[in-house]
């Protein structure tokens, strides 16, 4: 999580309470096939290529933007077995991305710190090998800031890969623009922005996948298996914020399956001038 303001950040510890719990679990189980702890639309099989993508080895150490309750960098770092450090602006999402990597033996190897992405990243120059933020960008306030600390912070060679589910790419709607900013502030780009940002932080594009389909399986997943448990979930969120999810979920969907607004995949490589 990114966001810098408190209404933003209270929404999300309240998710993160409930993160590991057995119904939350079963429901992830149900929306993305396997859960691993993600809380966006991410699954393993994309994480997968997102290993090969960052050049990871046992040597690496690998910065995730975002990290939440820590799932994507506890799998990545489980399979790599490198050192991961995961940032996340929630107090609660950190304390359950610990708890995951005690439970999954890999405290030794994933270090994890509250900070807020629009603020600068507090490590040393040149201190990472590959970074990775995973639908986390359209929620900051200034990505081209991000960019060029990322870049800071890489060895030369070094790759970054980060998520967008926020490429506007057709006609949207005020009301779909307000559903879809229902968890906090978005920023919403058209296509060329991110590529162009990245070259000016001093990137060379080596990837960009269209990753829409993959969105439109997990947010129609996601809103199967919510309305599967909605009494559970309704006596744990309440019937309004259920309903809020609800809309949330259907609106991604209508977006993505009329190619209004995409999810893209972008891999980058820092090359100092």
């Amino acid at each position: 999580m990114a966001a810098g303001e408190k209404r933003e950040s209270t929404g999300y510890d309240q998710l993160y309470q409930h993160f590991d719990s057995p119904l939350m679990q079963q429901i992830r189980a149900e929306a993305y096939g396997k859960d691993i702890g993600q809380h966006s639309w991410v699954t393993a099989e994309e994480l997968e290529q997102h290993v090969a993508r960052l050049n990871l080895s046992p040597a690496s150490r690998l910065l995730d933007l975002g990290s939440g309750p820590g799932g994507p960098l506890a799998f990545v770092v489980g399979m790599v077995r490198c050192h991961g450090i995961g940032v996340d602006l929630s107090e609660e999402a950190i304390a359950a991305a610990r708890a995951r990597a005690e439970a999954m033996g890999l405290d030794e190897l994933i270090t994890l710190q509250v900070a807020d992405l629009n603020l600068p990243l507090p490590f040393p120059h040149r201190s990472m090998d590959a970074v990775m933020s995973l639908d986390v960008i359209l929620h900051l306030h200034d990505r081209a800031s991000l960019f060029r600390d990322v870049a800071r912070l890489l060895a030369p060679g070094g790759r970054f890969v980060f998520t967008d589910a926020g490429v506007i790419s057709g006609l949207v709607s005020d009301t779909e623009i307000r559903l879809r900013s229902s968890y906090g502030s978005a920023q919403f780009v058209p296509p060329g922005c991110n590529e162009q940002l990245l070259e000016q932080a001093g990137f060379e594009l080596i990837e960009h996948v269209d990753a829409t389909a993959g969105l439109l399986k997990n947010a129609e997943g996601r809103r199967a298996a919510r309305l599967a448990h909605r009494g559970e979930l309704e006596k744990l969120e309440g019937s309004a914020a259920f309903e809020t999810h609800q809309r949330y979920l259907e609106t991604v969907t209508r977006l993505g399956e009329r190619r209004a607004m995409l999810r893209n995949i972008y891999l980058a490589e820092f090359r100092p001038r």
